[in-house]
Formats: structure tokens, C-alpha cells, sequence
């Protein structure tokens, strides 16, 4: 009697999980649900880990079609996951559960409305920050915060719920500075309208009319709800442009000068590589032979800095050094020139002046093809980071260096490799991202992503299963490592801690937001745990 329960049971719960599909079948248009094993192990991968298992993936073609979705599957208690560009290294979309369902957003990147004269864009959550700037660009406007570097794939939604900076970021922040209001859609399907917009007869021109509900949606990993409409500010587009990189033998002296260029807003970007990753990236990239990033240098900054470009080649940094790189924005000549001369007299107190071959390179190209998630040999690749204040970004980078000799060990029987990416964030602080490579075969995801030529290029490594989990580990320990040290992060997904040691006030607040807009516990499990 028991068994016969038991299969009773079953096929309800068979016949449940059948009807639901059947529903979510009808609420979309024919083609974007699907439950193909292949296209479902696709989406259960990121960058670096793997997900439970998912029943479904679907894909909504309007905010109208990811309201009934939403609302079909809580209604079901089905686990809902949201995925952007698909980017992320940190869990961010990766299920926790059994059988969730995975709402893929690509479908959802139309403009909403532009307004030139009140300053603001609004855009499904889906687009991709490249297409968002070639759309703002005959109008001589973009928003402060511009993009990733993996913008060309990288949504508007998946950066304001995970947190995103670079382009912009050393004189505007991060993406969470640039948005205005957003439309977000709530587990029982409703749209929860942000900013000025959501008095009901205001334009979504002002992020600030009574309590900024606004920021509790940016960097919730979709914890909250799914952003399905964004409103970003407009400033005009700079039209005059200069390079700066200057070499260190001390990266402590380097720290310091781009702390100053940051608390003096100087540069639109003020980034750095250590030896290892100047390395991987010059590697990476010829830019003698890639003649489109060439007419666009030529293009942006004239026929001589072209020239220069072909001068340098690969060889601009001394390998055994490290390198800081600015990019300057004015709306004149002299503006410029100002912040330029300001930056040299930095640069010059104990870095030595070198081709800025690099951040020109870099900015006539700003979104490339997201390859760099592989070695040049094929190494698989992922970042861990942390923003510290400026007081403390050379004393964190110190430790972080120490933890790592004392790993040395570990890295060499892996055959680990360990690089840093540093750029500053505002006029608040540094961001410090130690980057792993390593040798292990390549995941599905990787084969679909990265580019068919690139591949084949780089190869692939043999299987290393036992480096992969190393590398688990070494991040693990040294994301640890920056929360000791007073650090914070964006793209906190699954993997970075939100909940220890933070103040009980602000938790508590936090989980009754969370218990108001999704009871049940659907949206996104497991994240900013």
C-alpha cells in the first residue's frame, strides 16, 4: 500500500512538473522553452563552476512575457534563476537547487525610451552594454559608467545585480551610479517601478523621491526580483582623449599614485597589470596584427599615435616591471592638457614614463570578444577581487602577495599561475583582482563562448581535475583573505559572504524586504548568503 502510494505520488508530482511546462509553453513564443540536455548543461555552466541540474530554460520575448513566466513558476514552486550575458565566475546564475528554471534575458534588450534633452535612457534589462553605447553615440551622449570590457556580451541587468566597473569607473564608480529607476519584476509577477517614475505621473528622470529603493536592487544577484527595465543618467560624450602609462619596479609606490590620480578625479580609467598578467595579455593580444584596432586607433587619436602603436608593437612595458595606464577625458583641449600635466607630475615622482600603447589600444577597442576567459595556451582562467580604501589598497596588495608566496608550493605542483588586474573605483578606493591560470580541459561553456578561431588557436589542455580544485580552494581562501583585510566586493553571486559579521540591523532588514517581495523563498536561492 505504501509503494502504491509512493507512485501515486510520483506521477502527481510527474503530472505537476508536465503542467507547469505546458503553461510556460503557451506564455512564450514557440521556441524559447526548452529542456534539450545539451542547451541545459550549457546554462547550468559559468566561467569556472557548474549548477544543479535545471527542468527548463526559457526565454521571454517582452516584460509582459517574463511577468506570466515569473508568476507561472512561483505559482508552481519552481526555483526561478535570471541570466544576462551569462559572464559570471562567482555562481551567480548557477541553480542551487534541483530542477529550477533559468529565465535567459537575451530576448529582452529593446530601448525604451531615449530623452536627449532630460538626460536619460531607458532600456530592457537584456541589452548589451556595446549595443546600448552604439545607440547613444550618434547623439554625442553615454551614460557615466559605460560598460566592462566584456561588454559586448555583458546586460544592463546582469551589472546593476551583480555590481560592475571599468570604463568610466575612475571618475564616475560603478555601475551602481549611473542608474536612475528600475522596473523590476517580483515573484508574484508584478512590476516594482524605482526612482521619480514611480510617483506614477513623473518621467523616470531622478533616482531620488523619498527613500532610495533604487539601491536596495543593485548588486541583489536577482535575490529580490528580476530587473526587466533600467533607467541610466546621460552626460555628453567626451570628444577630446589622452593616454598615460608609466612603469613600477614597486607596486607600493604605484598604489600611491593612482590613489592620487583617483582622489584628484583625473582619469576616466586608472588601471594596472603586474608582470604576470601584462605578460598573459601581451601574449593574448597582437595588436600589429590586428589591423582593425589600428584604423581605430588611427581613427580616435590621429595618424601619429598610429604610428606609434606599430612602433611599440607588443613591447611597450618592460616585462619585469609593473604598469599603470590612464585614460583622460575632457570636453577641450586645455581640460586635458590640465589633467594630463597633473598626471605626469604623479607618474614622474617614482614611475618612469613609458608608451602608452596600451589604454589607447584598449579604448579604440573598448569591448572585445570574451576569449580572455582563456589563456593563450588555453589555460582556463577566473578572477577573485575586492575594493579596498585608498589608505589600505597597498597594504592589502602586500598581504595578498605574502599569501600567495606562502602558497608558492601549491602553485607549482598545479602548475598554477597568479596575475593582478588593479583599478580604481570613484575617488573611494582601489579594486584588486588577483586572476588564476591553469591547465585543465575545457567546459561546454568555454566551447560555446569563446571564439571558434580563438580556440582552435590557444588548443585545449588535457584533463587536470586536481588543479581545478585547487584553484576551488585557493580562491575560497583568498576571498577570506580580502574580507580580513576590510575589503568589499561586487558580484558577490553565490560564492562571496554577505551575511557574516554584518550588522543584525541592517540583515534584518534586508531578509523582511526579502520575505515581503518573494515569501517564498523562489528567486535566485542561495545568493548573498
Amino acid at each position: 500500500m505504501a509503494v502504491n502510494a509512493t507512485i501515486q505520488s510520483n506521477s502527481a508530482a510527474a503530472s505537476l512538473e508536465t503542467a507547469w511546462l505546458a503553461k510556460l509553453r503557451t506564455l512564450v513564443k514557440q521556441g524559447s522553452v526548452t529542456t534539450d540536455p545539451t542547451e541545459l548543461l550549457f546554462f547550468s555552466q559559468d566561467v569556472f563552476n557548474q549548477g544543479a541540474p535545471l527542468s527548463a530554460v526559457v526565454t521571454p520575448g517582452s516584460v509582459a512575457e517574463l511577468q506570466a513566466v515569473v508568476s507561472c513558476l512561483t505559482e508552481a514552486n519552481v526555483a526561478i534563476v535570471a541570466r544576462g550575458g551569462g559572464l559570471s565566475y562567482t555562481d551567480g546564475y548557477l541553480a542551487a537547487r534541483n530542477d529550477s528554471v533559468l529565465v535567459d534575458m537575451s530576448r529582452l534588450n529593446k530601448l525604451v525610451e531615449l530623452n536627449v534633452e532630460d538626460r536619460y535612457v531607458t532600456v530592457e534589462a537584456g541589452m548589451y552594454w556595446a549595443d546600448l553605447n552604439e545607440l547613444l553615440a550618434p547623439h554625442g551622449l553615454r551614460t557615466p559608467y559605460w560598460g566592462p570590457l566584456s561588454g559586448l556580451r555583458s546586460t544592463i541587468g546582469g551589472a546593476l545585480s551583480q555590481g560592475s566597473v571599468f570604463l568610466g569607473s575612475g571618475e564616475h564608480g560603478s555601475v551602481g551610479d549611473s542608474v536612475i529607476g528600475l522596473d523590476v519584476a517580483l515573484a508574484d509577477g508584478s512590476i516594482l517601478s524605482t526612482g521619480s517614475s514611480a510617483a506614477g505621473n513623473a518621467k523616470p528622470f531622478l533616482r531620488y523621491f523619498g527613500p532610495d529603493l533604487t539601491g536596495v536592487f543593485v548588486g541583489d544577484a536577482g535575490a529580490l526580483g528580476i530587473k526587466a527595465r533600467a533607467t541610466l543618467k546621460l552626460i555628453p560624450r567626451h570628444i577630446e582623449l589622452d593616454f598615460l602609462s608609466a612603469e613600477y619596479v614597486d607596486p607600493t609606490q604605484m598604489f600611491a599614485a593612482m590613489s592620487e590620480i583617483s582622489r584628484q578625479n583625473l582619469a576616466a580609467e586608472c588601471f594596472a597589470f603586474d608582470p604576470v598578467l601584462m605578460d598573459v595579455r601581451k601574449r593574448r593580444m597582437s595588436l600589429l596584427a590586428d589591423a582593425k584596432t589600428l584604423i581605430n586607433v588611427v581613427k580616435q587619436s590621429g595618424v601619429m599615435a598610429g604610428l606609434g602603436l606599430v612602433k611599440s608593437g607588443r613591447d611597450f612595458v618592460d616585462e619585469s616591471r609593473y604598469s599603470a595606464h590612464c585614460t583622460v577625458e575632457g570636453m577641450s583641449a586645455e581640460e586635458v592638457a590640465r589633467k594630463v600635466a597633473v598626471i605626469k607630475q604623479i607618474f614622474a615622482q617614482h614611475g618612469i614614463a613609458t608608451e602608452n600603447a596600451f589604454p589607447k589600444a584598449l579604448r579604440a577597442m573598448p569591448f572585445s570578444a570574451p576569449n580572455s576567459m582563456l589563456g593563450p595556451d588555453g589555460e582556463r582562467w577566473v578572477p577573485v577581487h575586492a575594493i579596498f580604501p585608498h589608505s589600505d589598497s597597498a597594504r592589502a596588495f602586500g598581504a595578498i602577495k605574502d599569501f600567495f608566496a606562502a602558497k608558492q608550493s601549491v602553485l607549482d605542483q598545479h602548475g598554477i599561475r597568479v596575475g593582478y588586474l588593479c583599478t580604481t573605483v570613484a575617488q573611494q578606493g582601489t579594486l584588486i583582482e588577483p586572476v588564476f591560470y591553469w591547465n585543465d580541459t575545457h567546459m561546454p561553456y568555454h566551447k560555446r563562448v569563446v571564439e571558434p578561431d580563438y580556440l582552435k588557436k590557444c588548443g585545449e589542455p588535457a584533463p587536470n581535475p586536481a588543479s581545478t580544485a585547487a584553484v576551488h580552494v585557493l580562491k575560497a581562501e583568498t576571498a577570506q583573505l580580502m574580507r580580513r583585510l576590510g575589503g568589499t566586493h561586487f558580484q558577490l553571486g553565490k560564492f562571496y559572504s554577505y551575511r557574516e559579521g554584518r550588522n543584525p540591523a541592517a540583515l534584518a532588514l534586508f531578509d523582511a524586504i526579502k520575505q515581503q517581495l518573494d515569501p517564498k523563498g523562489l528567486m535566485n536561492p542561495g545568493v548573498l548568503k
